[in-house]
């Protein structure tokens, strides 16, 4: 679904040095679409920690990015500037160099300008509409007072409910859609650029640019009544940006004739008001600029990319972007990512642990393989760990627990295997002396027991040096093919050197019965080996009756405590009944006293009558 990311920080970081402006969308006119900038995408993804966007939109040649080079002190070549009639931004430029605080790294974002006769209507839509999704700040750009003529350049607000969809459109309808967009949308903050009247109201009286803003966009008079379209406009800016601002600007010098060289002049030769005017901008959005968030996300450079991409690859279809699918798109990339990395991580940790030729003990193996698994299953957790609106995490998680199961069994095969090399050539070494003994004829029938000594040493090296699982089986791999031998040997050995001896018949017997007694000690000793297995396997059965059983008492323990809460609550009910019953008895009681006075009264009565 996704390429993998395997970016080169340091070449990264090396080919941004300079801060400099890149371009982020761009159109190609060639097949009419829209796509992301691979180089800005490569700088991008690498961000970490908290990032937001602060996007400006407005009319081209309305001087959006002289204001971001002042904003941002570039100093560089900043965000291109000219004194031309046509449009100098395309598509959406980001600077490199952010404004950075303790808690946020703020991203400048320039955008072509709106209504420029290269462009169409639909284009500028959707300029508009990227630029409303990307941002943590969208902020408006005009130039004068706010007028129906300023009103009508937002004429794009009024088809965002259009431009950008919350859900699927199953989901909801139209209506539905305007009243969840405007939880999604960003700050609002409207420039007025070469401002010049005093901020008052229809009563003179001192207000803020934010309450001019505000009184404009509720302007109720009759000849705002008439417009329509600006009416429409009006409602969009209300309903869609919750949190809204406004600052007025002047213009940044006063001499006519120094205006097409303003992008060359220091900022020290503007007026001072502008001056500022910037300051006070700028530490506004430093303090109200939030990390890009989704969902209640925030998002890293990856995330931000992956969704810019999925409305990119939506407007080039002709479909509407939707804010639900380009998050289901950021989960499930973030989880391929995160299983991308655990995989590599875990790779390479079992080739650290396990790419010698050295075996490891069952311990070690296990404490080895633990460790490597956690550090995994963090790795992916830090990254694919978002759990809000996300089915993806769990298909994923359980895709690298697969894989570690996997690689897992092919590393103890592997330690298995070298354990049971490792354990033949222990045998080898062990067994030497007694076999060089026995082929020596250094063992006789009086001394035979010294031959058991030694053969019981052997095995008591071998289980306390030997390794891994299959231990016992490379054991009864060797007794089963050499120790026939080695017994037949040992007897000819010894019948060897008594048949030599003058008492030859006497030896023989004496040799006879050594040599049976011998041949028990050996069955004896095989028998050992054999109930040992046996036991072995025994505490295995044992063990997993007891689990069983353990887990069938857990199950019936917890049934009994069901039962008893039933019951309890059973018995509560009776002792409820049983109160009511004596109740209604002393309510009887009461009734039938009453009723016999009543009787009495009435025959007294009768009586007297």
């Amino acid at each position: 679904m996704r390429t993998n990311l395997k970016l080169n920080t340091e070449q990264i970081e090396l080919k941004f040095k300079e801060e400099r402006p890149i371009q982020v969308v761009r159109f190609i006119s060639q097949n009419n679409k829209f796509e992301i900038n691979p180089e800005a995408k490569d700088f991008i993804s690498n961000l970490q920690g908290n990032i937001g966007f602060v996007v400006v939109c407005g009319r081209y040649r309305t001087g959006k990015s002289y204001l971001l080079n002042k904003l941002l002190e570039a100093q560089g070549d900043g965000f291109k500037v000219d004194a031309a009639t046509d449009s100098c931004t395309q598509g959406i430029w980001m600077y490199t160099k952010p404004l950075q605080t303790q808690n946020i790294q703020i991203y400048f974002l320039d955008t072509e300008g709106s209504e420029s006769v290269e462009r169409s209507q639909t284009h500028d839509s959707k300029i508009f509409a990227l630029a409303i999704l990307m941002s943590s700040i969208f902020i408006f750009n005009s130039q004068g007072c706010i007028d129906e003529q300023s009103i009508s350049q937002l004429q794009l607000t009024t088809t965002l409910a259009k431009s950008i969809q919350v859900q699927e459109a199953h989901q909801n309808d139209q209506v539905g859609n305007e009243g969840l967009l405007g939880y999604f949308t960003p700050k609002f903050i409207w420039i007025l650029r070469d401002f010049v009247l005093e901020l008052e109201d229809k009563n003179k009286r001192k207000i803020s640019p934010k309450e001019y803003l505000e009184n404009a966009l509720h302007d109720d008079s009759a000849y705002v009544r008439t417009n329509e379209n600006n009416k429409k406009i009006r409602k969009s800016l209300l309903q869609f940006f919750k949190d809204r601002d406004c600052f007025t600007m002047i213009r940044p010098i006063s001499d006519e004739d120094q205006l097409r060289q303003l992008n060359k002049l220091p900022i020290q030769q503007l007026r001072k008001e502008f001056q500022q005017q910037l300051i006070q901008l700028r530490e506004t959005i430093i303090k109200s600029c939030q990390p890009k968030q989704l969902n209640g996300v925030n998002l890293n450079g990856r995330m931000f990319c992956e969704m810019i991409e999925n409305y990119i690859n939506v407007l080039n279809r002709g479909g509407v972007p939707n804010i639900s699918t380009a998050w289901e798109h950021i989960v499930e990339n973030e989880c391929q990512f995160g299983f991308d990395q655990a995989k590599l991580l875990y790779e390479q940790q079992l080739k650290q642990n396990f790419g010698n030729d050295e075996p490891k003990s069952f311990e070690e193996i296990f404490q080895c393989l633990k460790k490597i698994r956690d550090d995994s299953f963090e790795k992916f957790h830090s990254i694919a760990g978002i759990r809000e609106k996300n089915n993806f995490f769990e298909v994923y998680r359980q895709r690298l627990q697969d894989l570690m199961n996997e690689k897992e069994n092919l590393a103890l095969k592997l330690n298995d295997d070298m354990n049971s090399t490792k354990n033949e050539e222990l045998i080898q070494n062990l067994s030497k002396e007694v076999k060089e003994n026995i082929n020596t004829g250094s063992y006789t029938a009086d001394d035979i027991n010294i031959f058991l000594r030694d053969f019981n040493t052997f095995l008591e090296n071998y289980d306390r040096q030997a390794c891994g699982t299959q231990k016992a089986n490379a054991l009864i791999h060797f007794l089963q093919q050499f120790h026939p031998t080695m017994v037949k040997q040992l007897v000819q050995s010894i019948k060897s050197k008594y048949d030599k001896s003058n008492n030859v018949e006497y030896e023989r017997g004496q040799f006879q019965k050594k040599e049976q007694q011998y041949m028990e000690d050996i069955k004896l000793l095989e028998d050992t080996v054999k109930s040992r297995e046996d036991q072995l396997k025994r505490l295995e059965t044992e063990k997993a009756k007891l689990e069983t059983e353990k887990n069938k008492i857990s199950k019936d323990l917890t049934d009994l405590k069901n039962e008893n809460s039933k019951l309890m609550n059973k018995n509560k009910d009776l002792d409820d009944l049983h109160n009511q019953l004596k109740q209604k008895d002393e309510e009887i009681k009461q009734l039938k006293t009453v009723l016999d006075q009543l009787n009495a009264k009435k025959k007294k009565k009768g009586c007297c009558g």
